[in-house]
């Protein structure tokens, strides 16, 4: 076989695939990575504007929107995005998680509280929907009654351009930590085996906010529609993570 000959049939192959691939991303980011956690109950995402965010919240009647970016109101994104979600009727609630560093033991006891109170349906969203969303949704899935290891290993995948590689990968790595923690005790995952690893045995590695000699961020910031409601923070205690 001629040299110009292996060059196609190895070329071609490649070219192709790089064509699959660059479609399949871009079709992601263009739906901005939206997806079903749990059927019309849980959504995922990556930030919308403005405009696809009603359409999101009026089409899967979403009545509670979580942004993992926080609150920053100096950033054109975050005033468009709480006045589409309040105008729509739902509540904005802005947890400030950042990609590359552990959740510290209150955002993880806080995650949980939000989920248990918060009205549902749910969009939840980060920058990319990838890594942070990533992490959350994994969390709602171990929650879930019936739901496995497996499920919330699920949320970490390519269908949602995660890659387990660089800072991003600390997400994924609460789940070997929580994995590992059942293997040592020689334990099966539910969700109260879950909820009991969150609010006494979850130890964050580094970095995390822990580290810090003072935390800026409030917690949770729950705002909710209505004119005369204003945004409130929020802790987590320990008691909310355990459910009787």
């Amino acid at each position: 076989m001629r040299a110009g000959q292996v060059r196609k049939w190895v070329v071609r192959p490649i070219l192709a695939a790089a064509v699959l691939a660059a479609t399949f991303v871009g079709v992601r980011v263009w739906k901005n990575n939206l997806d079903v956690v749990q059927s019309e109950r849980i959504f995922r995402s990556g930030q919308m504007p403005a405009a696809n965010l009603a359409r999101t919240v009026r089409d899967h009647r979403i009545k509670t929107v979580l942004n993992l970016r926080g609150a920053n109101p100096e950033q054109a994104w975050y005033p468009a995005e709480r006045a589409t979600t309040l105008n729509a009727g739902a509540t904005q609630i802005d947890l400030a998680m950042a990609s590359d560093m552990w959740l510290s033991r209150n955002q993880a006891r806080t995650i949980i509280n939000v989920l248990d109170t918060c009205t549902y349906p749910i969009l939840i969203h980060c920058q990319w929907g990838s890594e942070r969303t990533g992490l959350v949704s994994a969390i709602a899935e171990l929650l879930r009654p019936g739901g496995s290891l497996a499920d919330a290993r699920r949320q970490f995948s390519l269908t949602y351009l995660y890659i387990k590689a660089g800072d991003g990968a600390v997400m994924e790595r609460h789940l070997d930590r929580y994995e590992q923690w059942l293997r040592n005790g020689k334990l099966v995952h539910s969700p109260e085996q879950f909820r009991r690893w969150i609010a006494h045995e979850f130890r964050p590695e580094s970095p995390s906010r822990e580290e810090w000699p003072y935390d800026p961020y409030p917690p949770v910031i729950i705002t909710r529609p209505g004119p005369t409601e204003p945004p409130t923070a929020q802790l987590a205690d320990e008691g909310s993570v355990s459910r009787k």
